[in-house]
């Protein structure tokens, strides 16, 4: 399985921690290739850092921890998203890294699901997908 995490699942990785942190540490305990762009690497400092007010500390900490793990591609496809044409990279990411799943709580991108053979889903169902692999475990809330 490949996967391409949107900017929201690093933003909440980084700023309320569990169940985002979960979702990406089973995906590298299953050795299941996680991809980027450069574009996700900068929204995701900029978000945090300029519209969120955190420090570019932790900014540049977030984007190191996407480098990392992520094998970074370049976008080669000429997909858009017709209804936020921001979202546009992210789609043009997961599908020229040939992704079985683009992470996203974004609801203009999950509207496109499924899209050329890539589907596209929230947390919350990546998080229950793993739950019933037994990949991880599912804590009561």
């Amino acid at each position: 399985m490949k996967v391409f995490f949107d900017t929201n699942v690093y933003i909440a990785e980084s700023l309320l921690g569990a169940a985002a942190q979960q979702m990406i540490e089973a995906t590298r305990r299953a050795r299941w290739p996680m991809y980027a762009t450069g574009y996700l690497v900068d929204e995701v400092g900029h978000v945090l850092s300029d519209d969120l007010g955190f420090s570019r500390r932790l900014a540049k900490l977030a984007q190191r921890r996407i480098l990392r793990r992520c094998t970074l591609v370049e976008p080669s496809s000429a997909d858009t998203v017709p209804d936020d044409i921001k979202d546009t990279p992210i789609l043009q990411g997961a599908v020229t890294c040939g992704a079985d799943y683009l992470v996203t709580n974004d609801r203009h991108l999950l509207a496109l699901d499924p899209f050329k053979g890539l589907r596209i889903i929230s947390m919350q169902a990546y998080y229950h997908l793993l739950v019933e692999r037994g990949m991880i475990q599912d804590t009561p809330t």
